[in-house]
C-alpha cells in the first residue's frame, strides 16, 4: 500500500520544514519502528545536552510515524509520559526504536526509547487516538 504524504509541515518529520529535526524512520520485519539520527547542537538546552522538548518531540514523533507506516492510521497524541533517564549529549548518534502496544478501550498504545550504544537514554509510552 503507498502512503500519501504524511503531516509534510511537522517540525520534527516533515520533508518542507527547512530548520526541522528531518527525522526519517523505517519499519524492520519485526514491526518496530528504526531511526538513526545526529542531532545538531542548535537544539541543545543546558550546554551540549539535548533539550527536553527536543527529546519528548523524538519520542512522539516516532511513535506517531510507527502507527502510519504499519497500519496507516493518522492519530493525535493524547498523553505522553516521559522518562528522562540520563542527560543525551548533542551531536552523538542516537537511535530511536518504537514499539506498538496493546490498544486500550478506544486509544492505541505504543512505547518507544532513544538509545546511545547499548544504553536507554530516555523512553516514553504514549496514548494516541484518531
Amino acid at each position: 500500500m503507498a502512503l500519501k504524504e504524511f503531516h509534510e509541515n511537522c517540525f520534527a518529520c516533515g520533508k518542507n520544514v527547512k530548520n526541522g529535526l528531518n527525522l526519517k524512520f523505517k519499519v524492520l520485519e519485526d514491526n518496530t519502528l528504526y531511526g538513526e539520527f545526529k542531532i545538531h547542537k542548535s537544539y541543545q538546552g543546558y550546554d551540549n545536552i539535548l533539550h527536553g522538548g527536543i527529546i519528548s518531540t523524538i519520542l512522539d514523533c516516532s511513535m506517531i510515524n510507527l502507527f502510519y507506516m504499519k497500519k496507516g492510521i493518522e492519530l493525535k497524541t493524547v498523553k505522553l509520559k516521559i522518562l528522562f533517564r540520563q542527560p543525551i549529549p548533542v551531536g552523538e548518534v542516537i537511535i530511536v526504536k518504537a514499539l506498538m502496544d496493546r490498544p486500550i478501550r478506544h486509544f492505541y498504545k505504543a512505547k518507544s526509547q532513544i538509545i546511545i550504544g547499548n544504553k536507554v537514554f530516555a523512553e516514553a509510552e504514549g496514548y494516541f487516538r484518531k
